[in-house]
């Protein structure tokens, strides 16, 4: 796919969590599902790498989900335990859709980290968002990965000084993991002062308005993108409206 200005993913990723945060039907949300992982696989996104990146969080996600189930009464009874409904259709159905729900943000997060950082806060400024919340959402988006790797690393220290954590019990894995937060941090809160100064010394904010190298320009494809993604969002808000599937607020 030919290269899309920023401002349309962005506009993407808005469209698509609001309609999943104001869908209350499985089918729906199966339905913004399938476009956001279409949209991704037009933009080529490292899909298939963060879904196995992210598939430590399907165990939490799970979790959530089943105890969301067991505080959602109503419906039949699938797994009863005495008078207490352990399972339940209502239930199985809200924790579904927060699944799909969280499914749906997760691949919105792809979007925004296909495009470089400078050009997303091209984007953001065109959009006439102030400079300084602009690189601030750039810098923020770009200390995830830092984070990542800070935790990484010490957990290879670990690895090198013989310790397995996977054959860890689940007491003493939680124990090494909770030791490991505080370094991390520290790590983290280091890179950004390296950064600071950095940013001190190439004099940001020196200047009142700051000139850009690049303009960014909408062509045809972006605007037909832009009109499209709008007629699909408000056809499928009036469809929920019709069918009664619109969270109310």
């Amino acid at each position: 796919m030919k290269k899309i200005d920023p401002r349309v993913k962005l506009l993407f990723i808005v469209l698509l969590t609001t309609l999943a945060v104001l869908a209350k039907d499985v089918i729906y949300l199966g339905i913004i599902l399938l476009v956001s992982i279409s949209i991704n696989l037009c933009l080529k996104t490292e899909l298939l790498m963060a879904i196995k990146r992210l598939r430590h969080f399907l165990g939490v996600l799970l979790f959530i989900a089943i105890v969301q189930s067991l505080t959602i009464k109503g419906g039949t009874v699938l797994i009863p335990i005495g008078n207490i409904a352990l399972l339940s259709t209502k239930g199985l159905q809200f924790s579904l859709e927060f699944i799909l729900r969280m499914s749906i943000i997760l691949l919105s997060g792809l979007i925004a980290a296909s495009t470089e950082g400078r050009e997303m806060i091209d984007g953001l400024l065109k959009l006439k968002i102030p400079y300084e919340l602009a690189f601030m959402t750039s810098i923020s988006l770009r200390f995830i990965p830092v984070f990542s790797e800070e935790f990484r690393s010490r957990l290879n220290a670990i690895a090198m000084r013989g310790i397995d954590v996977k054959k860890l019990s689940l007491p003493k894995k939680v124990k090494v993991y909770a030791y490991l937060i505080s370094p991390t941090i520290s790590g983290c809160i280091m890179r950004s002062e390296e950064l600071a100064k950095s940013m001190q010394v190439r004099g940001f904010r020196a200047y009142p308005k700051r000139t850009m190298l690049r303009e960014l320009k909408m062509g045809v494809v972006d605007y037909l993108l832009v009109i499209l993604s709008l007629l699909f969002s408000a056809a499928f808000l009036a469809g929920m409206y019709m069918h009664g599937v619109l969270v109310a607020f």
